[in-house]
């Protein structure tokens, strides 16, 4: 990834343009390649701290300033309500993404680079500054500038901050205020900075992504002083921001900053050998940020940044493309491992989530079934061993659906033998959630995206028990689903939309036949629950109403509830992201299901795809976001880096298009 003058030679090309790292932990740290930061969740070390339930931006940036031949240049970028200052976009000749962010300021004859990364498991951000080029000496003052405040919470009142310094030893200054704790350090080749004392409030910056209708997200941020060096031609200075006290010498940093850069290549090796394509590359490069594996730990997929959830569905739905796709298939195992003692542990029911204390946190109807389907996507990958050898826990997660299970909400109707709501207040499928008590989407009965992956989920047990040995149990699971087979097509099928029902209700016949994109899963997933004339028919409704440059609109756009962007007060904000938004991860569906029925479609196939190559150099660099308006000019939303998108993404590039080299 590499932009040069022109790509961020204006404050509104350079704030397009964001970059992120991680420690693979769910801290990061993100801002613009300009250094001004356009979002509260943008902060150069932004970590779960404290007592807060959502993770702190600690430290929000650094302010440089370079003194040579009796002149003052500053090198950051900051948005104030009626002025950009100071304006250092303007030396910024270059940014380049691997294998870290770095940025090339120069000043006549001084070219001067930045890089930022994070060592991979810790609560540390590292930024060097790397004299590349001079004839004199110059002088460097970097002053950090704290927030300590949640992530989504900007603060413009002082009162109560009470931020205090004070020397920590070794070089480590220690930063309180808020309820929280940070730290910075210098370190320098050959000579290190000299801290001087000087407090300041930094008031009133906006983060102008964040502002709503009639109000602006205004910050205040704190600074105890700054550290001074003097630097030649071919020096190097370090900025360690961190959670805990934490103090390296420069040696010891340029050694973790080679291992991290081994680490990235042996990544982009692995991945490489089966995705030979720059899209799929810069997709698997991205997700490195994504997976967490500190090696003893059990190993986690985040929701995306800057969610840094651990969300099971985003996890499922991601672990495809984010490790079998990207050679990583050991760590797949270990994640599916994980959730599956995780069932075990509340007797057979998989969480929803996991909780910021470590807990289980049960709800989500469809956890298991995206569970059974990443299990399923493993053993095409890996074999059947590791399946085979679950089956005892496989059959007992499958087993609460059959038999009804109040934590879920959920209960296998003896007659059709499609699963259904029973206690719809208390359970949450993908499209859940509400708005002023308003739900954002109501569904009740049987929902369709969650029979299809039932269906797909028996099927599989069917196949596993077979490969087992165990006859009974095979025959047990074919049975159950021929009849939900039979129920599906009879129950979903809306003749006169060509479509299927979203929702429908057997204790009272009602139905929703809005066109939403959860039927396409009937096609998407390994076993379809349609016959291939419906299926078809699907399809090309799905086609003609919901699709999008970068995604499925989750409704049709002649709806009287479609909101096609995501604008106005929070509550309309929320109200879009189910009534109009299109999503990346719901178009890798689409995509399998054009292959189902086009198997030489694959030149097609990546013409939905390379939309995404402009995508990867504007928003997030490399990555892709949650979701993008409905309609154009399809602004990016929600995450800018997400699991779901981008594991999908991968996982149909690698299974569907990667063989025709594009």
């Amino acid at each position: 990834m590499y932009l040069g003058k022109a790509d961020v030679n204006t404050y509104d090309k350079g704030a397009a343009r964001e970059f992120l790292v991680s420690s693979g932990a769910g801290n990061y740290g993100s801002s613009t390649v300009i250094g001004a930061n356009t979002r509260s969740g943008h902060g150069l070390l932004v970590a779960r701290a404290g007592s807060l339930e959502t993770h702190a931006v600690l430290i929000s940036k650094l302010e440089e300033t370079l003194y040579a031949h009796n002149k003052k240049y500053q090198l950051s970028t900051n948005r104030y309500k009626d002025l950009i200052y100071p304006d250092g976009f303007r030396y910024l000749q270059e940014y380049q993404g691997v294998p870290h962010p770095s940025m090339l300021f120069v000043i006549h004859s001084i070219f001067l680079e930045k890089s930022i990364f994070m060592p991979r498991n810790g609560t540390c951000t590292i930024v060097r500054y790397k004299l590349l080029e001079s004839p004199y000496e110059i002088n460097m003052d970097i002053r950090p500038l704290f927030a300590h405040r949640p992530k989504d919470g900007p603060c413009s009142d002082q009162s109560g901050a009470n931020f205090t310094s004070s020397d920590a030893g070794g070089g480590v200054i220690s930063v309180s205020g808020r309820g929280l704790a940070s730290h910075i350090s210098f370190a320098g080749r050959p000579n290190s900075a000299l801290w001087s004392e000087k407090p300041l409030w930094f008031e009133n910056l906006i983060y102008e992504r964040d502002a709503l209708p009639g109000k602006t997200a205004i910050d205040s941020l704190w600074s105890p002083g700054y550290g001074s060096i003097a630097m030649k031609r071919g020096d190097s200075l370090y900025a360690v921001l961190s959670e805990a006290p934490e103090s390296y010498s420069a040696d010891e940093l340029e050694s973790l900053i080679r291992d991290e850069a081994l680490e990235l290549g042996k990544l982009f090796a692995g991945a490489s050998r089966g995705l030979n394509n720059s899209i799929a590359q810069n997709l698997a490069l991205s997700s490195y940020s994504l997976v967490a594996d500190s090696g003893g730990a059990s190993p986690a997929i985040f929701s995306g940044f800057p969610s840094a959830e651990l969300r099971a569905r985003d996890a499922f739905i991601a672990l495809p493309g984010v490790t079998l796709a990207t050679g990583r298939a050991n760590i797949a195992k270990r994640i599916l491992e994980s959730w599956l003692d995780r069932a075990a542990d509340c007797n057979a029911i998989m969480p929803s989530h996991i909780g910021p204390e470590g807990e289980s946190v049960l709800g989500d109807i469809d956890s298991g079934l995206w569970f059974v389907h990443a299990m399923s996507k493993y053993t095409a990958c890996e074999g059947p061993d590791f399946a085979r050898s679950r089956l005892g826990e496989l059959s007992a997660l499958i087993e609460k659906y059959m038999e009804g299970c109040p934590e879920l909400g959920a209960v296998m109707d003896d007659g059709t033998k499609l699963l259904k709501y029973f206690n719809i207040g208390h359970t949450r499928n993908w499209m859940s959630g509400d708005a002023d008590g308003e739900p954002l989407v109501e569904r009740k009965g049987y929902l369709v995206d969650v029979n299809a992956l039932w269906f797909n989920a028996l099927r599989f047990m069917e196949e596993t028990s077979r490969g087992a040995g165990d006859g009974g149990m095979s025959k047990r699971y074919r049975d159950i689903a021929d009849a939900a087979y039979e129920s599906f097509a009879r129950t979903f099928w809306n003749e006169g939309a060509r479509y299927l029902y979203d929702w429908v209700d057997p204790s009272d016949g009602s139905s929703d036949g809005s066109i939403r994109p959860n039927a396409i899963f009937s096609i998407s997933l390994h076993h379809p629950a349609l016959p291939e004339d419906m299926g078809r028919a699907v399809f090309e409704t799905c086609w003609n109403e919901l699709y999008t440059t970068y995604g499925l609109r989750t409704l049709d756009p002649r709806h009287e509830k479609f909101k096609g962007r995501a604008e106005g007060r929070p509550d309309q904000k929320k109200k879009a992201r189910l009534r109009g938004m299109a999503w990346p991860w719901l178009l890798a569906h689409f995509i399998t299901s054009y292959m189902r029925y086009n198997p030489d479609g694959a030149e097609m196939g990546w013409r939905f795809i390379r939309p995404f190559a402009s995508h990867l150099r504007r928003g997030c660099l490399w990555g892709v976001a949650e979701y993008f308006d409905g309609v154009m000019p399809y602004e990016p939303n929600g995450d800018i880096l997400s699991a779901i998108s981008i594991g999908e993404l991968l996982r149909v590039i690698h299974e569907e298009l990667i063989e025709s080299n594009q």
